[in-house]
């Protein structure tokens, strides 16, 4: 949906998106680190919820009699991508909500946390953006490391699990918003890890499917701000570390469940990959075989495209939804 909005200095401009906001993207440093520029704003209201401040980055949670005091930030859809860089997405969902501003009531988008929090304290206007006494030494770190080569990715990888070395046990599988987008197999959610694999790496999500006497061990790795085919050469080169050890021997130590040391990773990109960049990564750097494969899509649909080869396969749809559970539905779809 097109909006139309007058900006400060009085020209009209065309946004695709609003989001409310309460905590750090209230901060017009990030966004100039986070979008090479400030976006506009106006304050608005969320009614029926308040602000939890009881953990490190705040959270908004319904509460009858509450009232959110924010901001509506007026964004592309470029920048929405950013965005959902920083907010770790899926850790943190965007939805939809009704606020009220100058505008009377309108539907707009807002973060929410994926999981229950651990640490409860409400209110309802606040000074501060977060509990991080260090943001804007966050905001630096994040915004040098992130890559900017490649267009904003989803990247999962899916390890297959050798059943007869180990099963997961069931007090160890759990569900969540995610899992309920699974129709047609047994999924589940086994929890956060940290994965080191550029630049300090990430907390990443894992979960357990089955289907048809079959398992895979899927990481799913926030709105990817890594580079693809670092990624990938890490991940095929038995250099992915979680708490020091190899990621493969780790997940045996911990869950039980024996991995595949080579995974296949999907690659799910906002924008047009262009042909020498699907060769680095299809490639992973190890050889030229590839070019044909990088240029040739197989896909068979006018509304993605797909490059394959090996473990590797890339998919550039024609809509890359704003909405990561919207993305994610139609990825399982494929």
């Amino acid at each position: 949906m097109l909006i139309y909005q007058k900006t400060k200095s009085g020209i009209w401009e065309i946004f695709m998106y609003k989001i409310f906001v309460y905590g750090t993207l209230k901060s017009e440093y990030l966004q100039n680190k986070l979008l090479g520029h400030t976006l506009e704003s106006y304050d608005a209201k969320l009614e029926g919820y308040s602000i939890n401040t009881g953990e490190k980055y705040f959270n908004v949670i319904q509460n009858d009699g509450g009232c959110v005091k924010g901001k509506v930030l007026l964004v592309s859809e470029k920048d929405i991508l950013y965005i959902d860089q920083w907010e770790s997405v899926p850790m943190y969902i965007k939805d939809k909500v009704r606020v009220h501003s100058k505008y009377g009531y309108e539907d707009v988008y807002i973060y929410i946390k994926k999981d229950k929090e651990d640490k409860i304290k409400l209110q309802d206007d606040v000074l501060n953006m977060s509990n991080n006494e260090n943001l804007e030494a966050t905001i630096d770190e994040f915004a040098g490391a992130r890559d900017t080569e490649f267009p904003v990715c989803d990247i999962y990888l899916n390890y297959h699990i050798d059943l007869s070395a180990g099963i997961l046990s069931d007090s160890k599988k759990s569900h969540d918003v995610i899992t309920e987008k699974v129709k047609d197999k047994e999924a589940s959610f086994i929890g956060y890890e940290d994965l080191h694999y550029e630049n300090g790496g990430q907390q990443v999500s894992l979960y357990y499917t089955e289907e048809n006497e079959k398992a895979t061990l899927t990481v799913m790795i926030p709105v990817s701000a890594c580079n693809p085919v670092r990624i990938c050469e890490k991940a095929f080169g038995g250099k992915l570390k979680t708490e020091g050890k190899d990621f493969a021997d780790y997940i045996y130590s911990k869950y039980n469940i024996k991995v595949l040391k080579k995974p296949k990773v999907i690659i799910y990109s906002s924008g047009e990959i262009d042909k020498s960049k699907r060769v680095e990564i299809l490639s992973a750097g190890e050889s030229n075989e590839i070019i044909e494969a990088a240029d040739t899509d197989i896909s068979r649909s006018e509304d993605v495209k797909v490059y394959a080869f090996n473990n590797v396969r890339i998919y550039i749809p024609k809509s890359f939804e704003p909405l990561y559970m919207d993305r994610l539905k139609s990825l399982l779809s494929l």
